[in-house]
């Protein structure tokens, strides 16, 4: 088995996407394990949504994270137009918890924050390769 792990600034944009795809196809007939980090700077800016946040905060965190859904629907969009949206669920998750009010520490919400970048990025990357005829089992 191969492993592979493509980092942030390796997923982010339509053609470095597709790239991985390249990378991967030439590996068909091989098991590998495909490892995908937050797409580049993600993880910084959902940290910025968490401290916003838990600095009460909350409109500036719902922009700030309204900037991340954009860019990921735009890839998204870019990378499959006809896809449903596979992300709706994840955005949701962290909408609906900026809507409260922090009650707890701060390390409880940056990880119910910082969660989604990861899941978005292997979300989008596994809709395409799986559209681009590379077959894929995502795994959370």
């Amino acid at each position: 088995m191969k492993v592979f792990k493509f980092g942030g600034a390796s997923i982010n944009s339509i053609e470095r996407i597709q790239n991985v795809a390249r990378i991967i196809q030439s590996f068909s007939g091989e098991k590998l394990l495909i490892i995908i980090s937050a797409m580049g700077k993600t993880t910084n800016g959902l940290e910025k949504v968490a401290e916003a946040f838990f600095a009460g905060n909350k409109e500036t965190a719902l922009h700030l994270f309204h900037q991340i859904k954009e860019e990921h629907l735009k890839l998204l969009a870019q990378l499959n137009p006809t896809a449903p949206n596979i992300l709706t669920d994840l955005f949701t998750e962290v909408e609906w918890l900026l809507h409260d009010k922090p009650v707890r520490e701060y390390d409880y919400y940056y990880d119910q924050i910082v969660w989604c970048g990861e899941l978005l990025s292997t979300s989008l990357v596994s809709n395409y390769l799986n559209e681009a005829g590379l077959k894929n089992k995502w795994i959370d």
